[in-house]
């Protein structure tokens, strides 16, 4: 009798190691699928850009914000970001992406090769987020000009 109740137990514990490894296994983020979840969410990252030690207001025209969006261009045209834009009030945050990465390094590499984030104007904060997805998209551009 005390040999079943060993075997019980063991079984009991290897039960309890199988699903809570299960669990553990799960995505980071992964939403279990119910009626209130909808079916085509994804991992993106989001990007708050917000004035860094070196922030200095720039006007559109200037070269550095120039070199900033045709960075953003950059990226837009390579599906890194698929959504971007400037945030309108003049708070700490100074604009946002929706940065499409296989990893939060991979995020952070590509908001942190932009030549403002760089200069210590602006820092990068990334955060890994769960949306629709998002390849529906299109940003338009103007066509490029030769210089």
């Amino acid at each position: 009798m005390q040999g079943r109740g060993k075997w019980a137990r063991t079984m009991l514990f290897v039960l309890v190691l199988l699903f809570g490894g299960a669990a553990i296994a799960q995505t980071p983020g992964e939403f279990p699928q119910g009626a209130n979840v909808p079916k085509n969410m994804r991992p993106y990252f989001l990007c708050l850009l917000q004035k860094g030690e070196k922030w200095a207001p720039v006007q559109f025209a200037d070269p550095a914000m120039q070199e900033h969006l045709a960075y953003i261009r950059e990226q837009v045209e390579a599906g890194k970001f698929v959504v971007v834009g400037p945030a309108l009030d003049e708070g700490r945050v100074r604009g946002m992406a929706i940065i499409n990465a296989t990893s939060i390094e991979e995020a952070r590499k590509i908001a942190g090769a932009d030549k403002m984030v760089q200069s210590g104007q602006l820092v990068a904060e990334i955060h890994p987020v769960m949306l629709e997805e998002l390849s529906g998209l299109h940003i338009e551009y103007p066509a490029k000009t030769s210089k």
